[in-house]
This record gives C-alpha cells, sequence and structure tokens, in this order.
C-alpha cells in the first residue's frame, strides 16, 4: 500500500512538472510577436548595446532548436485534429512548428530574430545556428527544422539576406541528397529563391561542392 501510494505521488509530482512547462509557448509567441513589433516599428532594442539581447536570446533558442529532446509527453497546443497531432513529434510541433504556428514556436522567434535584427552582423551567428540543424546527421526533425527556418528567413529578407547565402550553399548541396522529401523540397526552393536573387542558376557552384 505504501508503494502504491509512493508511485501516485511520483506520477503527480511529474504531471504537475509538465503543467508548469504550459507557458513556453505563450512566452514563445510572446517573443517573436515583440521581435516582429521591433523590426516594423524599428525600436532597435533587440540589436542595442552590439546585439547584447540578440545574442543573450539566440544561445537558448539555437540549443532548442539544435539539441532539444522534447519527451512526448510535454503538453503543446495545436491547431491539428487530434489524428495528425499524434503523428507529429514534440519537438516537429514546439520547435519546428508543425500545426502549432498560432501558438509559438522556436523557428518563428528565430525567423522574427533575423527581421528584427537586420544587418549582417547578426545575421551570421544565427546563421550558423540553422546550418548546424540543417548539418545534424543523427536527427531527420532537426534538419527539418533548419531547413524550414532558413527557407522561412529567405522568403521574408528576399535580397537582403543574399550576403548569407554563398556560406549555406555547401549545406543546401548535401541536403539535395537527403532521404526525407520534404527536406529536399524546401532544399530546392531555398536554392530556387537563392537562384532569383542571384540572378544565375546556382547548378555550377553546387555541382563542385
Amino acid at each position: 500500500m505504501l508503494h502504491e501510494d509512493k508511485r501516485r505521488k511520483i506520477n503527480a509530482d511529474v504531471k504537475d512538472d509538465w503543467l508548469s512547462f504550459a507557458s513556453v509557448q505563450p512566452l514563445l509567441l510572446t517573443l517573436e510577436n515583440s521581435l516582429r513589433a521591433d523590426a516594423q516599428e524599428s525600436v532597435g532594442w533587440i540589436a542595442a548595446d552590439d546585439g547584447r539581447m540578440y545574442h543573450s536570446l539566440l544561445k537558448p533558442l539555437g540549443k532548442l532548436l539544435t539539441t532539444a529532446t522534447i519527451p512526448e509527453t510535454f503538453p503543446v497546443q495545436t491547431q491539428l485534429g487530434i489524428d495528425d497531432a499524434a503523428h507529429a513529434s514534440k519537438f516537429s510541433s514546439l520547435i519546428g512548428g508543425i500545426g502549432t504556428e498560432l501558438y509559438g514556436i522556436v523557428t518563428g522567434c528565430l525567423t522574427a530574430m533575423a527581421l528584427a535584427g537586420g544587418h549582417e552582423i547578426l545575421w551570421k551567428p544565427l546563421n550558423h545556428v540553422m546550418l548546424e540543424a540543417c548539418s545534424d546527421e543523427n536527427r531527420c526533425e532537426v534538419r527539418k527544422a533548419g531547413i524550414s527556418c532558413l527557407l522561412s528567413i529567405i522568403k521574408i529578407l528576399g535580397e537582403e539576406y543574399i550576403v548569407m547565402l554563398p556560406v549555406c550553399l555547401p549545406v543546401l548541396s548535401e541536403l539535395l541528397e537527403d532521404q526525407d522529401e520534404e527536406i529536399v523540397n524546401m532544399t530546392k526552393e531555398c536554392i530556387r529563391r537563392g537562384e532569383e536573387l542571384f540572378g544565375e542558376s546556382l547548378d555550377e557552384n553546387l555541382r563542385w561542392l
């Protein structure tokens, strides 16, 4: 009886611990909206003091993108139906934004950071984080989140981000050979948009990498 009571207490404590993380998505959504407002209103708080706040935010967000392991018991709000949500991992939901764009996601915050950062100096470390995720050899969901984030930034920033594309080409070349069709398609879209920005084909550049 004592063992049973102890087990129930442990299970209750674990449940309470996970419930305490329910604020993660609202915090991510608030951060994303704040960054987008900073970019739209040209306030510049994220880039102030040589980007101190920018770098302090990028470090934990980058770790979530590249190394996080999200337990499947983690509470995540999603607009997906029950069946679809059951097939989406908690990492792909909380980090990659599968069915959760309305509730707060890591890639959404990183995209907003690029928009608010507004300068190559701040884009470089962010770009490095995304390419690190794209190069993960063990986890398809990490590569998918990385290339999804990169594509989102290219779409939003357009020609402003062209300065960062050359360093992306070696990783994009590798992702063209990925076994996941969705990753390959997003990679092709990144390359297509890059070609539009450069005004020339990138096939030869990719062929020699």
